[in-house]
């Protein structure tokens, strides 16, 4: 036991230096734009076409006779010269080495944030800058420590949190696997989650459209006993589009129950899900398209 408490004592503050120089080597970076000012380095940001992702690179040039260490920083933004192409909104930080003189191309991964304009054409050029707001900067940290989520999930959440899009468009196949994006976004904007997703359009261009194509969501009910459900879809006329589930017989207990709707040719509107027992409705709630 005394071994034992011997060792945690030497362990725990080696723990912690071993923290402090994690850290202390970051303090050796210095923000692209200050070098960028002071002339220690030139750079350049040019699309490479597309809005998510490595949409950007960027070339370097080391002008002094010292190495740069340089840093791009999660929530900066790239502004487009050319206003009726969106900014980009960069969510992963890169650590940069510079030789003295050297020249070097790296890729820089962000998202379009403004779903109104078009995507940047290849080769546009962009202008850095630290200008952010405090909720980009809260979804931009989000974003640098979670790097392997759907991008088509990221962007919409991007233009949510930038350029006040629709939160009900943070989509995936697998929305288990967005639930914390979309928390973590309401969070920060104060809109409420929807119980589905829409699968929005983007236009050649790439800009958001107001209509979908698909709809997944997930209708959560509780059974008392052994019964024949059904799950329809109606318009607000009760008409019934789509049947999801018919008097299919489960057992007691919780459900939850994903179903996917393709939406691409209705009508913007109100629409319902219901959740028949029996025969009887035990929920309904409502879709807006």
């Amino acid at each position: 036991m005394k071994s034992l408490l011997f060792f945690k004592l030497l362990f725990i503050p080696y723990m912690m230096m071993a923290a402090t120089a994690a850290s202390d080597w970051k303090k050796e970076y210095s923000p692209i734009l200050i070098r960028i000012d002071d002339h220690s380095i030139k750079a350049s940001f040019n699309s490479v076409g597309g809005y998510s992702g490595e949409c950007v690179s960027l070339d370097m040039q080391n002008l002094t006779n010292k190495e740069q260490k340089i840093v791009l920083e999660a929530g900066d933004k790239l502004m487009c010269e050319n206003e009726e192409m969106q900014n980009i909104f960069i969510t992963q930080t890169q650590y940069i080495v510079l030789a003295p003189h050297a020249t070097k191309r790296n890729s820089v991964f962000g998202f379009c944030c403004a779903h109104d304009k078009s995507a940047p054409s290849k080769e546009v050029a962009f202008r850095y800058t630290d200008d952010t707001l405090t909720k980009e900067l809260k979804l931009a940290n989000y974003l640098n420590t979670h790097r392997l989520l759907d991008l088509s999930a990221v962007q919409h959440a991007v233009w949510v949190v930038c350029n006040d899009a629709n939160i009900d468009g943070i989509y995936a196949e697998d929305m288990a696997s967005i639930q914390e994006l979309k928390k973590v976004v309401a969070d920060i904007t104060g809109k409420e989650i929807p119980w589905y997703t829409k699968k929005y359009d983007i236009d050649s261009l790439g800009r958001l459209q107001e209509t979908s194509s698909k709809l997944i969501a997930i209708m959560d009910f509780n059974l008392a006993k052994e019964s024949e459900v059904t799950v329809q879809i109606t318009n607000a006329q009760q008409v019934v589009l789509k049947v999801p589930m018919q008097e299919r017989l489960l057992q007691r207990g919780h459900y939850d129950y994903q179903f996917t709707w393709e939406t691409n040719r209705l009508p913007k509107g109100t629409y319902l899900a219901r959740v028949f027992c029996d025969g009887q409705m035990i929920q309904e709630k409502t879709i807006m398209l």
